[in-house]
């Protein structure tokens, strides 16, 4: 039996983020693919190959794209949950891309502080909520709903 007592907390409603003229989304895709017999759940910031997390280096908007057919954002659950009460970095969630065959979205956005003055690779765990729909051909569709656990460092880990 375990004792672990897993709460997952939304982000604040509203927050004020000044950002910087011109800066544009940081965009994580999350794409479910089948590779050689197998199903692989991929995460991929364009032009960064070398980590599988968000780095927020300046106050940002953080887009998430799911990628594929089947996927979608949670229909019962906030989008965007976190592991921890991290309402002063994150916040101001929108849903975007609304798909009105399956009733759910494809795209959210949210502002995100830089931890500015905070320990190199401060590690913060997030969930990405989303409905896995099975057998899209089916009269009445089924969806799975699951929880993906990526991470956002905020700052990221100094690079040399």
């Amino acid at each position: 039996m375990s004792t672990l007592n897993y709460t997952q907390y939304g982000l604040a409603p509203l927050i004020e983020v000044e950002l910087e003229d011109g800066v544009a989304p940081l965009q994580f895709n999350v794409a479910l693919r089948g590779e050689k017999g197998w199903v692989s759940l991929r995460y991929e910031q364009p032009g960064v190959t070398d980590h599988d997390y968000i780095a927020i280096t300046e106050n940002s908007i953080v887009e998430i794209n799911l990628i594929g057919d089947q996927l979608f954002f949670s229909k019962n659950y906030d989008a965007i949950t976190t592991e921890e009460p991290l309402s002063s970095f994150y916040g101001g969630l929108i849903y975007d891309d609304y798909h009105a065959d399956q009733d759910r979205y494809k795209t959210v956005r949210f502002q995100a502080r830089y931890n500015q003055g905070g320990k190199y690779g401060t590690r913060h765990g997030f969930n990405i909520n989303i409905d896995l729909l099975q057998n899209p051909s089916a009269t009445e569709p089924k969806w799975i709903p699951l929880s993906i656990d990526p991470d956002i460092k905020n700052p990221p880990p100094k690079e040399d």
